[in-house]
């Protein structure tokens, strides 16, 4: 899956209703519309689990054989998939078909690196001005918690730079672009646009991976990583302030220096 464990990049908790028929439909017709709709709204993210059958039946008051059913139903749709120990997780459903084959191509082409942060400017920018406007208290609460996540990780990492600790070393250079990437994650969440978001799950592996790639070639060209870290804080000050306007700006300035000291040429 794309996603980490919830635990780790904590988001909102899904609330199930109860459930009750009209004439002339199936129960466990109501119990797949609910969830679909839940999927589709980004109630359900990819990757989060859902509730066992039993707590599940209970939160919406059917019985366990109607869910049963619409489970079964969401499996085969590709919007659910079980997991090892029983249950199920949300599926990206559109990863596949969408993410796996651009990162293949983006391994035989190096064009696609510079293509990649062309494309992240053109989501990314629209994502954190729609972000600065929409926002929640939720939602600047969880792009809080992936900024201090991604600042923790950071400061107990760096020393391995120096030479002190090669695994914490190691470790800013794959925990560290991991929290990157749910940062910018969190971001597009707070838009509240459903194909965003979808969408932003979708090429989540591809983003990872792109930004793992930047982080080695930051290091590499001896640029300041902590500078990296601290552009993240300025567009959650930013967004957090409703400022849609120096969003976009510190966004940008944060794909510039991305591409100015990876090896790309110009920047945005």
């Amino acid at each position: 899956m794309s996603s980490l464990p919830a635990s780790e990049f904590p988001g909102t908790v899904a609330s199930f209703a109860p459930v009750t028929p009209p004439p002339r439909l199936r129960l466990s017709d109501m119990v797949y519309e609910q969830l679909e709709t839940m999927v589709v709204e980004g109630r359900l993210a990819p990757g989060s689990a859902l509730p066992s059958e039993r707590d599940l039946a209970q939160q919406m008051g059917v019985s366990r054989p109607s869910l049963r059913e619409a489970l079964l139903r969401l499996e085969s749709r590709g919007l659910i998939v079980g997991r090892a120990g029983g249950g199920y997780l949300v599926a990206n459903a559109s990863q596949p078909l969408l993410a796996e084959p651009l990162s293949q191509l983006m391994s035989r082409h190096s064009k696609t690196v510079d293509d990649v942060l062309e494309m992240r400017e053109v989501l990314e920018a629209k994502a954190v001005e729609l972000a600065a406007e929409r926002a929640t208290p939720q939602d600047i609460a969880r792009l809080a918690q992936a900024l201090e996540a991604l600042e923790a990780a950071f400061a107990m990492g760096r020393d391995g730079l120096d030479g002190v600790g090669a695994a914490r070393g190691q470790s800013l250079l794959t925990r560290v672009p991991e929290l990157d990437a749910h940062f910018h994650l969190a971001l597009a969440e707070a838009t509240h646009n459903l194909v965003l978001v979808h969408l932003m799950h979708a090429i989540f592996e591809l983003l990872r991976g792109s930004v793992v790639d930047n982080y080695r070639a930051i290091v590499g060209h001896g640029a300041d990583l902590a500078e990296l870290i601290d552009q993240h804080r300025r567009i959650f000050n930013a967004v957090a302030s409703h400022d849609a306007t120096l969003a976009q700006r510190s966004l940008r300035e944060h794909l510039t220096f991305i591409r100015r000291h990876s090896g790309d040429a110009d920047p945005i």
